[in-house]
């Protein structure tokens, strides 16, 4: 089933501003469910009450409150078995936000909780929830009453709430702290994002970076404790996927686009990572 695709309504507030904070629940927000949908935005769902089911990339996780579900933007979702006191905030921002706002074109890249490769979900406790929802409530309620200092009020809120979320995030799974100043590294990830479809190898990604293959190997095994090849291999896997689930495309379209010389490399790499051929994922894995 394709995905629908959710795009940023930018002048909500009478002017231009790249970024919302919507109270969000069951009852006054009726939720589509089992019904495959995307962002070409970011966004961090704090859920504050009841329960539900969310399938991200066809991985499906129970939620519950005090979870923070990160929306990554063109990634696949579906919710699924809402309670009826289903509620929560939902944080939502456009990259060129995030880097206009904060003056740094990599700023997205620095947050562990917005790679692709690691888990979309963050189970905090009460107090920690609390403190978000009423940061989030802030955000919102300047929203409402945009004054000429409020872009200072809302930098500050929203800089605090990412700050906090990536440092417990880090902490809950154990990850490398080295990646918020790793120049290479984030622009490692940042071309990741906006080349996968095109690129698949370690050195054209060293060319695009000027660096050299084993500076930028170091580099990502630094910080992720990974090689890049793998990295780039996971991505690449995650579009594939993508495409089988929810696209028509058929599956010499789908190697041909990603970069593979002739159907049968694609259905190897594929089986390889996954035990499954391409058809075979789709037929079990397709709603």
């Amino acid at each position: 089933m394709k995905a629908k695709q959710y795009h940023f309504v930018r002048r909500k507030y009478d002017r231009e501003f790249l970024m919302d904070c919507v109270f969000f629940s069951e009852a006054d927000r009726k939720v589509s469910l089992r019904k495959p949908f995307c962002y070409n935005f970011h966004g961090i769902f704090i859920q504050n009450e009841g329960q539900a089911k969310i399938a991200i990339e066809n991985e499906i996780s129970p939620l519950d409150k005090g979870d923070f579900i990160f929306l990554r933007a063109n990634q696949v979702r579906e919710w699924m078995a809402v309670t009826p006191d289903f509620s929560g905030y939902l944080l939502i921002f456009e990259n060129e936000f995030i880097e206009t706002f904060f003056k740094d074109p990599l700023f997205i890249h620095r947050f562990q909780f917005f790679q692709t490769n690691q888990p979309a979900i963050l189970k905090c406790d009460d107090q920690f929830l609390l403190e978000h929802t009423a940061n989030c409530e802030r955000i919102k309620t300047e929203l409402d009453n945009l004054q000429d200092d409020s872009h200072h009020y809302i930098r500050s809120l929203l800089y605090t709430i990412l700050i906090q979320i990536n440092r417990a995030y880090i902490k809950t799974y154990n990850l490398s702290t080295k990646l918020y100043q790793d120049n290479i590294s984030l622009r490692f990830r940042k071309a990741l994002e906006e080349n996968i479809r095109k690129k698949q190898r370690v050195e054209e990604y060293a060319a695009l970076l000027k660096v050299s293959r084993s500076q930028l190997n170091m580099a990502i095994k630094k910080t992720s404790g990974k090689s890049t090849s793998i990295i780039i291999r996971e991505r690449l896997l995650t579009e594939i996927k993508r495409d089988l689930l929810y696209s028509e495309k058929n599956i010499s379209e789908i190697g041909y686009e990603l970069g593979f010389s002739d159907s049968s490399n694609f259905v190897r790499f594929f089986k390889r990572l996954t035990g499954h051929t391409p058809n075979d994922f789709r037929s079990v894995h397709s709603k």
